[in-house]
């Protein structure tokens, strides 16, 4: 599976990818500002990402950078502590039938190996569907 180029985001403690073609902006935001609105929809959701996947993961109030996802009535924007680019890597690995059964949410879609390392790829259009209707 392959999702073109593909997006690092930092939380406070891990680290994750995001197809970029899944995000419509990325924005630099200061502590307690929220998101600037677009103007296809009125609503807009402000969440961090780091407690949505992991609830320990929680981060010093400080900068963050908006992951804004717009959808048909709302718009979401995760908040994560970093984001920067990443090149095109192999083909995304998908998760196992047994290993994707014990997740929580169905957020992920896979995994690329970068330095040795498994890097989880979340599906950031699902992850903002779920806050807009308020499952998580």
């Amino acid at each position: 599976m392959s999702t073109g180029l593909l997006l690092e985001v930092h939380t406070a403690t891990r680290r994750y990818l995001v197809p970029q073609n899944q995000l419509d902006r990325l924005t630099l935001m200061v502590a307690d500002q929220a998101p600037a609105p677009t103007g296809r929809s009125t609503a807009l959701i402000s969440r961090d990402l780091g407690p949505l996947l992991d609830p320990h993961d929680l981060g010093l109030p400080g900068r963050r950078h908006a992951l804004t996802v717009e959808l048909r009535r709302r718009t979401v924007a995760l908040l994560v502590e970093r984001a920067e680019r990443l090149a095109p890597p192999g083909a995304i690995q998908p998760l196992g039938a047994l290993l994707a059964r014990r997740l929580t949410w169905p957020w992920v879609l896979g995994a690329v190996v970068i330095d040795d390392l498994p890097v989880l790829v979340l599906d950031l259009r699902r992850i903002a569907a779920d806050v807009a209707l308020g499952v998580v």
